[in-house]
């Protein structure tokens, strides 16, 4: 696994302040503290940054310290956006609970974080698990989404082949409506046709 820095936040509510910063890196050192001076610190060499949540909310509090140790805000990992697609039928994954991480203990973002490195992991793995035709639908569909986009980085996937309209056709033949505008969809709705195809796939893997 490349070098990646799991972390979430408990921020207080109204103000915005950083209350509690838990993360733990792909080597299995940890950091808990509120201390932002030290969690740059700690955050320096890691060539991703991986949070649930992370993109709409953890990363609002924490950018600063994120440039500040060297990091992309163009390799952020996202776990809450692929848990949908990656286990459609659950509807979430065991370790989410009404999207929210399932841990043992309230407020307690170290936690939070380690529970982010499994499901992290476990994503990989479901996604490695695709059929290659999911696969390149999936790419073609939302790697420039900025939800997603890192994740097709970290598994260096950047794959040739059919225009997704056309690989969507062939795959969902008989599954979608011959007349769906799929043009406009991939244009217009690129994540929600992507989200619409994990459901229907659901019942017959390609």
């Amino acid at each position: 696994m490349n070098n990646i820095a799991f972390v979430d936040t408990e921020i207080q509510e109204g103000t915005g302040r950083i209350l509690d910063i838990g993360s733990i890196r792909t080597g299995g050192a940890v950091y808990h503290s509120s201390s932002v001076a030290d969690f740059i610190h700690f955050l320096q060499g890691a060539r991703y940054i991986c949070g649930h949540n992370l993109i709409h909310h953890d990363l609002k509090y924490i950018h600063d310290a994120v440039q500040a140790a060297g990091i992309s805000g163009n390799v952020c990992l996202d776990t809450l956006y692929w848990s949908p697609l990656l286990f459609p039928m659950r509807p979430y994954h065991a370790l989410l609970k009404d999207d929210k991480l399932q841990t043992e203990e309230l407020n307690n973002p170290l936690n939070d974080a380690i529970k982010a490195r499994e499901l992290f992991m476990d994503e990989v793995e479901a996604f490695r698990k695709l059929s290659p035709a999911m696969q390149h639908i999936y790419y073609f569909l939302l790697n420039r989404q900025k939800e997603f986009s890192a994740f097709f980085d970290y598994l260096e996937y950047q794959p040739e082949g059919s225009a997704p309209e056309t690989l969507i056709r062939e795959c969902f033949a008989a599954r979608i409506c011959e007349h769906a505008d799929l043009g406009r969809m991939v244009t217009e709705h690129p994540v929600e046709l992507a989200y619409a195809l994990a459901m229907i796939n659901t019942r017959s893997r390609i």
